[in-house]
């Protein structure tokens, strides 16, 4: 049965702007920036993993706008103020992409009957304005869901699980390794070995393994070693803390290698020195 056809996209950062090219040749895409960024028709341009172009409609976040489905790529540190537009854009599930952890929160009384969570693992780098850098990797759905159902004809490759849970875990143990070491050095994913930073990467990935729930601990410390090896060793990626740095946006650093201070407080240095660099050097390009 054909899904129904509208999209809206609420986030027009490189992840946003990358899925409206991969959505766009089935499905009708708006995406939503904040106030002030601008409305209209506008180009986007995608290369790498998932190339293609298309003509899609902005809109800003406080416009009337109501689609058939709602996807979600905002910044953790915006969905509390975004989630009334948000949710109010559809009728149906918010897909949520999301980084990060402590998003329920944020998302207050929504999150247990309209939001969808799902991981996406490729890497997104806004170039220029409308162009699109992009590097392969997974988005890892809920089987049945509405994700699944979406993104079936779209380019990337959609992997369902039974324990959404865990990859959740699993992304948020790899980002909060690799991002904040990506975003101190300037370097892409697959430079940090090379620069010396190996010992550093299993360090922090240790410490921050104690933060995830013990029931899904040991699943997902396995599946997030796949993962940063695979980027390590494979990825031309720049993390997006790094592009918030260099942007001079906020970081989403509480949400990811910072998490450590509200569950294991005191019992991971290494987490602590490099959140507190990271605030740092985001705060000098702010």
């Amino acid at each position: 049965m054909p899904i129904n056809r509208t999209v809206i996209i609420w986030g027009d950062g490189a992840v946003g702007k990358g899925l409206a090219v991969a959505l766009s040749s089935s499905l009708d895409v708006f995406i939503a920036g904040p106030q002030g960024s601008g409305r209209g028709k506008i180009p986007l341009e995608s290369s790498g993993a998932y190339s293609g172009r298309t003509i899609i409609e902005k809109v800003e976040s406080g416009d009337r706008i109501h689609c058939d489905h709602c996807i979600v790529a905002l910044k953790a540190y915006d969905l509390e103020s975004a989630s009334k537009h948000v949710i109010s854009s559809t009728n149906g599930s918010c897909i949520c992409l999301t980084n990060g952890m402590g998003l329920e929160k944020e998302w207050g009384g929504s999150w247990e009957d309209r939001v969808e969570p799902a991981v996406l693992t490729a890497g997104f780098n806004l170039l220029d304005k409308n162009s699109v850098e992009t590097a392969e990797g997974f988005l890892i759905v809920s089987p049945g869901g509405k994700a699944e159902e979406l993104f079936m004809d779209s380019p990337l490759d959609v992997v369902p699980t039974d324990e959404i849970e865990v990859s959740r875990w699993s992304k948020w143990l790899t980002n909060s390794v690799i991002n904040p070491l990506g975003a101190l050095s300037g370097l892409r994913n697959n430079q940090l070995i090379e620069a010396g930073l190996g010992a550093t990467a299993d360090t922090l990935f240790i410490e921050l393994a104690g933060v995830i729930p013990a029931d899904l601990r040991d699943a997902a410390v396995s599946m997030a070693r796949g993962m940063l090896d695979f980027l390590l060793s494979s990825s031309f990626n720049r993390c997006s803390m790094l592009q918030d740095i260099l942007a001079g946006r906020r970081t989403e650093i509480d949400f990811l290698t910072g998490l450590y201070e509200k569950q294991l407080p005191d019992k991971c240095p290494a987490a602590a020195s490099v959140t507190g660099l990271v605030r740092a050097k985001a705060s000098l390009h702010n």
